[in-house]
């Protein structure tokens, strides 16, 4: 009897084992699969994520170069139909929402700016493109004050005329020919002396993103930091005959042409430029003039001014998905000719 119970006994213990071995194959089996599921998973989904980015990359970049076509058209619509321009203009009056139904999915936001009615930062330097003399009649000096009022206007870092003059006598130095520094400038023999040595430019500059390899130009003073405003808001590289177009050209800029302008007269010239009734006197570059109680002994200088405008900045927003992609394109219009893009770049 004792000899039978051992036996059983025996064959449990066997057993159980053979379970527990079983249940251990088991759970290290599924374990298993579940590890290969969770990554099979993963490696498709980040594939699906892949796919659909690039899918939907190719829309947003689709719809943002429609947007810049759109904008070539009204450009060209507009240089057709008027000799001058003005914030009347079909440019910068279209409607946002006529873009809701041209795309299936996805939407389309569309802006042009004037580049006409900023400071041309290559009129600083008569005749510095590749066209000698292009600066007219303009002097460099009248210009150069004009862009040394705009930055001690307290809008901008910086601090006082001496740090203005600095950063204006840089970018002449940047600019010009030659490698004779003015007072506060310069030349090669500085910008070679810096941990990271490159040359002055010594031509006209090409990029905004340029001045920042200027003397006394930082990021900050470039784009704005802290509640100041960027200075690239108000300057253009395009054009070099120093001429501003005061029906769309900055509110702070238009100051920074006499020091006699407050901003009591700022606001009297906006409300005009802006109201329809005046549209066909904004055809003249001293439309200013007419402005009721405007001081007759505030007279800017004519060869500074223009009414109609040659370049424009073109900025193209796509978006879909809760993605969004931007295109900025640079688009010419000479007086009488087809609208050209000179270039554009994706962001």
């Amino acid at each position: 009897m004792t000899v039978r119970t051992a036996g059983m006994r025996e064959k449990q213990t066997l057993l159980q084992n053979e379970q527990g071995m079983a249940l251990l194959i088991t759970v290290m089996t599924v374990s298993l699969l579940v590890a290969v599921t969770l990554q099979y998973h993963k490696a498709t989904w980040q594939q699906f994520l892949v796919s659909h980015n690039y899918r939907v990359g190719n829309q947003l970049g689709a719809i943002a170069d429609s947007g810049v076509n759109i904008a070539l058209a009204l450009l060209e619509h507009d240089g057709e139909e008027n000799e001058f321009d003005s914030f009347f203009d079909s440019w910068a009056t279209f409607d946002q929402e006529s873009f809701s139904g041209l795309f299936p999915s996805g939407s389309l936001r569309l802006q042009v700016v004037d580049l006409s009615g900023r400071l041309q930062i290559n009129s600083l330097v008569r005749g510095s493109s590749a066209m000698p003399g292009t600066g007219g009649d303009n002097t460099e000096n009248e210009i150069r004050e004009i862009l040394l009022r705009l930055l001690l206007s307290g809008d901008f870092v910086v601090e006082d005329e001496t740090e203005a003059r600095t950063i204006i006598d840089a970018l002449v130095d940047w600019i010009d020919a030659d490698d004779q520094e003015l007072d506060l400038g310069a030349e090669s023999s500085f910008y070679q002396s810096l941990e990271k040595s490159y040359s002055c430019r010594n031509g006209p500059v090409r990029y905004m993103e340029e001045l920042l390899l200027v003397k006394g130009i930082s990021p900050a003073l470039l784009y704005g930091s802290e509640g100041k405003k960027g200075l690239a808001n108000y300057l253009t590289v395009h054009g070099d005959d120093g001429k501003v177009n005061l029906g769309t050209a900055p509110l702070l800029l238009i100051k920074s042409m006499d020091t006699l302008i407050n901003d009591d007269l700022l606001k009297k010239l906006d409300e005009y430029r802006r109201a329809k009734e005046n549209e066909e006197s904004l055809a003249g570059s001293t439309w200013y003039k007419g402005i009721d109680g405007w001081p007759g002994d505030i007279v800017i200088n004519e060869t500074l001014l223009t009414s109609t405008s040659s370049y424009f900045q073109i900025i193209a927003t796509g978006a879909l998905d809760g993605l969004s992609r931007r295109v900025v394109a640079i688009a010419e219009r000479p007086s009488g000719g087809e609208v050209n893009l000179l270039g554009k770049k994706m962001e």
